[in-house]
């Protein structure tokens, strides 16, 4: 066992409490109780030790009241004190203890005190885990059981501890429940000089305790844990066997230890016995193991291999013996490496690690090795034994997975967590030095519109073209990192200038912009960067990514296909949208969004023929807000669906009841964006609505914008067809606008066209806007569409429109857009 190693200065406390012989009993306990130690050295004037004063001590009292504290200390202390020698085993220590029935002593060294030992420190010092965790506590291997009720007086106590030599007295409650008198306990009585009637005022509650049988370390893990100096040993039905305490323990530690001597004798003689056997299979084991076993001498020469050396390295014995294992050095190792391993095994005379080494025919490989020196009774070392084992492909697997675990699968680049780990060593590397670099965040622009047409597969090489870009135009030491679909990053660790990073950013997009129509499609590239510099633009990892994140978005918001530097308004822009898209997820569910209605109009006779539902949203500390703030944002975010859904089951409801009251002329027209066409089952949600409301489907028209109307790809053509099948009106909103083929306008089901108000509203005096509205009208005629013009504010414009043949107007001169009651009372007035 470990303990009975040890010398008693290993365990000793070097910090002796002392006092004076004169010193009253009280202030003795009081000093002990502060320095949480069981005993305190009595000296003379010259600092002579005297005799010991100790908790068990206090037994020899009578009473624990103020007249007993004031006794001296010297009248009860114990002498001569016992003095022991610092190299002391200190399993002789214990054996002095048992045997002189004391339960601390004073440590020597050269004639000079230089500690304190006790029964507690012997306890505390032994490690032999393994070996306490197999030994059972025994009840009936303790002192017998010292037990008095709640109601008897402390000095009934005192007296029974004193007959019995018990350190602990247990108290029995009359609810069952047991508590516990120790010495600790009638050191602060005596300290404070009182003297309670009943142990039920004294004692401590409730009393720990372990089952009778538990492990010898479970008692003595809690006694450690509760720092506690003893504890119960309860029977299965919860009945109080014994108090288990240091001394206790120490002593079923003896005995055990003595069994398990007379054992490992028996099983030496048995080992002896069967010497020769166990030389014969080592021998066996040696020839057959699949690992590599090399024995030399002291000097280091080869004596012996066995078969799995030869097979690992491809040395025949004969090759080896007699020479040194350099014969396996590869020169991968570091100039030191070998100096260490030398080190090592001369200290410790064991030493492992990893080793690359070269096998015969010059091919390298990767071993676990083990060496251990065997050495002589004289401590001279005899040989070295080293056993390896071939990890070759062990390692290869590892360091695969590790470069999985932090590269993209796709383009082979670092992955956000690798990044994240070289960007903090950048900002490592940087912040003593105060120097630059920059973060460039690259996202392609449109990436959704690739998959979405050519599908993920072409999606998949335009990414690993893109990441062939940015390596190729990559600074040396830098870092281009894949973060997350098209998103790319590339660390900038030394940056000298500005410009620098500006003309980098430059080639950058130049080279994505050649990668167009390179996937076999007419296709235009383009990307957004967006950049971020330290220590201007954060001086963590995640400000940095944050910031240059927000850069690309303005740099998108400015067109895309450019780049921008990140600036501290963009924070409070992006603070403001975030803001504004919590709010917007919340607005539908708190009734913040209404429905407001613009009236169509017949030209020529100002009669209301038709209404537009518009949105528009309430906040409730911003008021109301324009929709060019919060659409973009809906749309972003992926509110558009059930906020489009909203708008048209509001308006079908609100034109239902107009109808009912004979208020209601003509159809109400919604706008309905491509995301709901595209997800879903758009004519399935308009079909619910109108039956919902009991609206006929003719009084109901869908104005779809031209750029969604035209998107060939996405099966908008029957959409619009299964929407026109429920007869429902269908109409082209904002036409002129985008880049439209009059034959696919052709084949589209829709009834009417709506001219876009940025070629009405200065066609009185600009002639091509009045050209292009002119030819509009004919397109639409021709086709045999119905016209509606968007934004008419002035008298000639609506002269105009009638001049040639533009039937329909809605705008400002007519009225602007109106809440839900305002429009009502327009139409009651229009009666």
């Amino acid at each position: 066992m470990y303990y009975l190693k040890q010398c008693i200065k290993e365990i000793s406390t070097p910090d002796i409490l002392a006092c004076a012989a004169d010193t009253p009993l009280a202030e003795a306990a009081r000093r002990m109780l502060l320095a949480g130690c069981g005993s305190i050295v009595v000296q003379d004037e010259t600092g002579r030790p005297l005799g010991i004063w100790t908790e068990a001590d206090a037994l020899a009292l009578d009473r624990l009241d103020g007249a007993a504290g004031m006794r001296p200390v010297g009248g009860a202390m114990s002498a001569p004190l016992v003095a022991l020698p610092h190299d002391l085993p200190v399993s002789e220590a214990v054996a002095l203890f048992r045997e002189r029935g004391i339960r601390h002593a004073l440590v020597e060294q050269a004639g000079k005190l230089c500690g304190v030992v006790s029964l507690t420190d012997i306890v505390l010092s032994q490690g032999s885990e393994s070996f306490l965790s197999v030994r059972r506590v025994v009840a009936d291997r303790a002192a017998p059981l010292c037990l008095l009720g709640a109601q008897d007086s402390p000095e009934e106590a005192l007296a029974l501890m004193r007959r019995q030599g018990a350190t602990a007295l247990a108290v029995n409650f009359d609810n069952g429940d047991y508590g516990i008198l120790t010495l600790r306990d009638l050191l602060r009585l005596l300290a404070e000089g009182r003297a309670p009637a009943t142990l039920a005022e004294a004692c401590s509650w409730p009393l720990l305790g372990v089952r009778d049988g538990s492990s010898l370390l479970q008692a003595r893990q809690l006694i450690l844990q509760h720092k506690i100096r003893h504890l119960a040993v309860y029977d299965a039905d919860g009945v109080l066997l014994q108090l288990l305490g240091f001394r206790d323990i120490i002593q079923m530690v003896e005995q055990e230890f003595l069994q398990e001597l007379h054992s490992a004798l028996r099983e030496r003689d048995d080992a002896l016995l069967h010497s020769r056997r166990s030389l014969l299979l080592a021998d066996k084991v040696f020839e057959s193991t699949l690992e590599g076993i090399l024995i030399t001498d002291g000097n280091g020469v080869i004596q012996m291999v066995n078969p799995a050396f030869s097979r690992i390295t491809g040395y025949s014995s004969q090759e080896a013996l007699g020479r040194t294992p350099a014969l396996l050095k590869s020169g991968r190792q570091p100039a030191d490496f070998y100096q260490k391993l030398w080190q090592s095994l001369k200290e410790s005379g064991v030493w492992q690690g990893e080793v690359v080494n070269r096998r015969k025919g010059g091919l390298l490989y990767t071993e676990h090795l083990s060496i251990t020196a065997i050495r002589d009774a004289d401590g001279e070392c005899l040989h070295y034994v080293a056993v390896f084992s071939d990890i070759t492909q062990r390692k290869q697997s590892e360091e695969r997975l590790h470069f999985l675990a932090n590269h993209d699968a796709l383009t082979g680049l670092p992955n956000r967590t690798l990044f994240l780990e070289r960007l903090q060593e950048a900002i490592e590397r940087a912040q003593p030095a105060r120097s630059q670099f920059a973060l460039l965040f690259v996202d392609l622009d449109r990436f959704k519109l690739v998959n979405d047409t050519l599908g993920h597969h072409a999606g998949d090489e335009l990414l690993v073209r893109i990441a062939s870009v940015l390596l190729q135009y990559a600074p040396p030491h830098s870092t281009v990192a894949r973060l997350s679909g098209d998103e790319f990053i590339l660390l900038l660790p030394v940056v000298e200038r500005v410009t620098q990073v500006a003309e980098l950013a430059q080639q950058l997009l130049d080279g994505v912009t050649e990668q167009s129509g390179l996937t076999g499609h007419e296709l235009f590239i383009s990307a957004s960067i967006g950049i971020s510099m330290y220590p201007e633009d954060g001086l963590s990892a995640d400000a940095l990514l944050v910031n240059a994140d927000s850069a690309m978005y303005q740099a998108k918001e400015r067109g895309k296909n450019n780049f921008q530097f990140y600036t501290s308004d963009m924070n409070a822009r992006a603070m403001e949208r975030l803001k504004l898209e919590y709010s917007l997820h919340r607005a539908l569910a708190q009734e913040e969004l209404e429905v407001w209605y613009q009236p169509k109009v017949e030209l020529a006779t100002r009669r209301i023929v038709g209404a537009e539902a518009l949105l528009r949203w309430r906040h409730p500390e911003l008021g109301l807000m324009a929709p060019s703030k919060f659409i973009p944002i809906a749309e972003d975010g992926s509110l558009m669906v059930p906020m489009g859904e909203w708008v048209l089951d509001t308006a079908c409801r609100d034109w239902a009841q107009w109808q009912g009251m004979g208020l209601g002329p003509g159809r109400i027209a919604v706008n309905v964006s491509g995301r709901q066409l595209k997800y879903g089952s758009f004519a399935d949600t308009v079909a619910r609505a109108l039956s919902r409301h009991g609206l006929d489907s003719g009084a109901l028209e869908l104005e779809i914008t031209e750029s969604v109307a035209m998107d060939e790809d996405c099966g908008m053509v029957e959409a619009l067809q299964r929407l026109r099948e429920l007869g429902v009106y269908l109409s082209i909103d904002d036409f002129g606008t985008g880049y439209s083929s009059l034959s696919y306008l052709k084949r589209l089901p829709v009834k009417g066209l709506k001219i876009d108000r940025s070629f009405i509203m200065d066609l009185h005096h600009d002639g091509d806007d009045a050209a292009i509205t002119r030819a509009i009208i004919s397109i639409g005629r021709s086709l045999g569409l119905e016209l509606v013009a968007e934004g008419v504010e002035l008298e000639a414009q609506r002269d105009f429109l009638l001049q040639q043949g533009c039937r329909l107007g809605q705008g400002y001169l007519f009225s602007k857009p109106l809440p839900r009651a305002d429009f009502e009372a327009l139409l009651a007035a229009r009666m």
